[in-house]
């Protein structure tokens, strides 16, 4: 599973549509506070974030879930 975490409709859409296009599984978020709700719960295989979200920021997303040992392993990109 990848997930997205971006705040703009449009965009996490897009990138939605386009992973799952090309055969993978994606789920997208608006904010931290539905990402978390449901990466607690599912493993993802790479998480894509964006850096300006409501709320907590993406770089503030990356420094938390790079300190949870479930998500060391994870790729994380923080570059939408």
């Amino acid at each position: 599973m990848i997930y997205c975490v971006e705040d703009d409709q449009n965009i996490r859409d897009l990138i939605v549509y386009t992973l799952t296009s090309a055969g993978y599984k994606a789920k997208g978020f608006p904010d931290a506070e539905h990402f978390y709700a449901e990466a607690l719960d599912k493993k993802a295989e790479l998480i894509l974030l964006d850096i300006m979200l409501p709320g907590e920021d993406g770089l503030s997303i990356l420094k938390r879930l790079r300190h949870c040992a479930r998500f060391q392993a994870v790729p994380l990109r923080n570059d939408l």
